[in-house]
C-alpha cells in the first residue's frame, strides 16, 4: 500500500502524522518505510533518532510519502500518483481548511484511483475552533475521518522519541486514526 500525505502549506502536522502512522503500522507487525520528499526533512531526521533509518526493506508492505507543503512541487504530484490512500492533513483553523479543499481537488484530478481522505490535526477539544470542526468539514468536498488528533505535547516528543513517547490515550487515539484511515466506508 502506498500512503500519501500532502497538504498546500506547512505547519500542520504533517511530518509527524507521518511518522505517527509509520509507528502505529510497525506496532502491528507491517513493515514500513517513510518516503521523505519534504525539504525540512524532519521524517528522515526523526527516523534516525528513533531506529528506523537503518536497512530498508525491499518490498515494504507501506510506504509513506512525506510531501513537501506545496501542491505545485514535482514530488507532490509524484507521491499523489503512486498514491492507493491520499491522506489530506488539516487543522481546523479557516485558512487550513480552504487549502485542504483545494488539496482534495488537486488529488482527484491527479489520481481519480486514489481513495481520498482529510484529516483534522492539533485540534483543541474545548476550545470555538475544536467545537467547530464538523461544521467546518462541510467545506470539504470529502467527508473527514471520524477519528483526528488531538493538540498533544507527547506527538511533538515522538519526533524524536517514537511510539515510547506518546502515553496510552495518545497510543489509542493514533491507533483509531489508523483504522479509520484504512476502513472502507
Amino acid at each position: 500500500m502506498k500512503l500519501t500525505l500532502l497538504a498546500k502549506k506547512g505547519g500542520v502536522g504533517k511530518s509527524t502524522v507521518s511518522l505517527l502512522l509509520y509507528e502505529a503500522f510497525r506496532q502491528a507487525g507491517k513493515t514500513v518505510v517513510i518516503q521523505d520528499w519534504d525539504a525540512q526533512g524532519t521524517s528522515s531526521k526523526s527516523l534516525e533518532l528513533i531506529g528506523g533509518g537503518g536497512i530498508r526493506p525491499a518490498k515494504p508492505d507501506i510506504t509513506i510519502y512525506d510531501t513537501p507543503p506545496s501542491l505545485e512541487h514535482t514530488a507532490t504530484a509524484t507521491a499523489v500518483r503512486n498514491a492507493d490512500i491520499a491522506l489530506v492533513v488539516t487543522s481546523p483553523a479557516p485558512a487550513d481548511i480552504w487549502e485542504a479543499e483545494e488539496a482534495v481537488k488537486f488529488v482527484q484530478t491527479r489520481n481519480p484511483k486514489a481513495v481520498v481522505r482529510v484529516m483534522f490535526n492539533k485540534v483543541r477539544k474545548g476550545t470555538i475552533l475544536g467545537r467547530l470542526v464538523d461544521s467546518s468539514a462541510k467545506q470539504i468536498s470529502v467527508p473527514p475521518l471520524p477519528v483526528s488528533l488531538s493538540a498533544r505535547e507527547c506527538y511533538q516528543h515522538a519526533v524524536a522519541q517514537g511510539w515510547k513517547a506518546l502515553d496510552g490515550p495518545a497510543r489509542e487515539e493514533v491507533l483509531h486514526l489508523t483504522v479509520a484511515l484504512l476502513s472502507k466506508s
